[in-house]
């Protein structure tokens, strides 16, 4: 036996909700599970010992849904978050130093923008930009990742300009001259996203593995040992393969295929002209993602009013015929598809489309996701599982998010429900949390913390207090059911005999705590496939 832990709390995420002691590995698996002294047997005089002393053990916690590619550059990319910056001339004077030392032409790539919270309330023009780095390309990427904003010299690289045509499903934001005015929504940031990816991979080209392995080891601090990168471009799968091939990927990485942009359509994988994703034991694919409705300017929703009345507001990526084709290529080659729908109305057309690919080709594999749901009817959820669709929830949006759903929820009226965590639950859904990093926070004790308290950045009440799920429950919806969702239950997600070796030690139990607390839990060693990989 290679390794023994001892003297703790193990929560196996198993159907029967074990508890033991004790855990031995051999080799990447589970050798055993049980009691002390029952695991201790099984030592031999290479075996190394861990004493737990009454810590909590829980496997590995999966993230099906982050946007790990876009945080592997972050190190060296201008940190623009609101907070900690509070000010446009904080973010600016941010971005000057950046330029100022970089040589001339070089791309300048900022993150984590968010206009509506600095004290002015608004986004970064073309022409500030202009001013701080008058001789280098600047693409900030907004918080949300659905919008950018560049300088005139990034737009000359792209070659957009005044009389460029608006893209479909985007919108390339004007001033009252016709001039492009810096702001790039959704499909109208592609090429900058694309030139800065490239670009930066092309700078840092003998470290580009180092930078994913240094973000793997920052995500394994959190206790992630499996992630799902949520809309991974052809760039993006390059830079993983690398990775892999010089052993600097070492945690598993599920990559859901997009299309040669980033919200554009995944034809090719749908398709079969490219692969599926699956390249070695830690390198996974099988799924594409696609976008059913933008973030920018609204969401594709149901308005209700009085006597029955309904109004469709927002936009859509596609008609539902368009939609039916690219689910139905994907599903006649057993390729998972995974449907961003943040509205009521796109949420409707993701389950029509899956209805009819059931339809016409009936197999219980491989299984229909949604991403987001954050707003659906009762209605919806029961259809949703009477499909089987597996919604992939962010709970840290509770959070982050919690005002301006709570606000969404209201105009939009009807059955519609906030962030309904156990309503899902209890209907039957196999509910899985995600982090959507870096939209917000990866940690998943911040998610727990924010699934079990419902409470807002703010600080009102909490959001809809009915749909707090227990702790386990919320250990559940990151281990177990996260790896339903990446259908990788039967190697990970659960602390089981012959599964991976995942486990992560946590300094307190999280269902016994103060619910106040459960932010503040430890995560005290990571293990990955029965490997020490971090250790407070």
């Amino acid at each position: 036996m290679d390794l023994i832990l001892i003297g703790g709390n193990i929560l196996t995420m198993d159907k029967l909700g074990h508890h033991f002691e004790g855990i031995a590995v051999k080799g990447q698996r589970i050798a055993a599970i049980g009691a002390n002294e029952e695991v201790s047997k099984l030592a031999n005089s290479n075996t190394k010992y861990i004493n737990l002393n009454g810590r909590t053990v829980v496997p590995g916690f999966v993230d099906p849904h982050n946007h790990f590619s876009f945080t592997t550059f972050q190190p060296v990319s201008v940190d623009c978050r609101v907070p900690p910056h509070t000010s446009v001339k904080g973010v600016l004077e941010a971005i000057e130093a950046s330029a100022s030392s970089a040589p001339r032409g070089r791309i300048i790539w900022g993150w984590g923008f968010r206009g509506p919270l600095l004290k002015e309330s608004r986004n970064l023009s073309r022409w500030e930009l202009d001013e701080v780095s008058p001789h280098n390309p600047v693409v900030i990427l907004d918080g949300s990742c659905h919008a950018c904003y560049v300088n005139s010299e990034a737009l000359k690289l792209a070659g957009i300009g005044c009389d460029s045509p608006q893209p479909k499903n985007g919108e390339i934001k004007k001033d009252d001259k016709g001039e492009p005015n810096g702001t790039m929504w959704e499909t109208a940031m592609d090429p900058f996203y694309d030139l800065s990816f490239k670009a930066y991979c092309d700078t840092y080209q003998d470290g580009v593995d180092d930078l994913v392995l240094h973000n793997s080891m920052r995500h394994l601090s959190y206790g992630i040992t499996s992630i799902g990168d949520a809309c991974t471009i052809p760039l993006a799968s390059r830079m993983y393969e690398s990775a892999d091939s010089q052993g600097k990927l070492p945690l598993l990485m599920h990559q859901m295929l997009a299309g040669d942009g980033f919200f554009a359509p995944p034809e090719r994988p749908s398709r079969g002209e490219i692969h599926d994703g699956n390249i070695s034991d830690r390198l996974r694919g099988g799924t594409i993602k696609m976008f059913m409705d933008p973030v920018f300017p609204e969401p594709a929703s149901i308005r209700f009013g009085g006597h029955g009345h309904q109004e469709h507001v927002g936009s859509r990526y596609y008609s539902q015929e368009e939609a039916d084709i690219l689910v139905m290529e994907a599903h006649r080659r057993d390729l998972q598809v995974a449907i961003h729908c943040l509205g009521t109305w796109s949420i409707d057309q993701a389950l029509n489309s899956f209805e009819r690919a059931l339809r016409e080709l009936s197999k219980p594999e491989p299984r229909f996701r949604i991403e987001h749901f954050s707003l659906p009817t009762l209605e919806q959820i029961r259809r949703a599982r009477s499909l089987g669709v597996i919604p992939v929830v962010q709970p840290p949006f509770v959070y982050t998010n919690g005002e301006i759903s709570r606000e969404r929820a209201r105009i939009m009226g009807g059955d519609v429900r906030l962030f309904p965590f156990k309503t899902m639950l209890s209907e039957g859904l196999v509910v899985s949390a995600s982090s959507d990093s870096p939209c917000a926070p990866p940690e998943p004790m911040i998610g727990l913390h924010a699934i079990v308290n419902r409470n807002t950045r703010d600080g009102f009440e909490p959001l809809s207090l009915e749909e707090a799920v227990t702790p386990m429950e919320g250990l559940q919806m990151y281990t177990i059911n996260a790896a339903y969702a990446m259908s990788r239950e039967n190697e990970i997600g659960s602390l089981e005999v012959g599964k991976r070796a995942d486990m992560v030690v946590l300094s307190h139990d999280p269902n016994i705590v103060s619910h106040d607390f459960i932010r503040d839990i430890n995560i005290d060693q990571t293990f990955v496939d029965g490997r020490l990989m971090y250790e407070r």
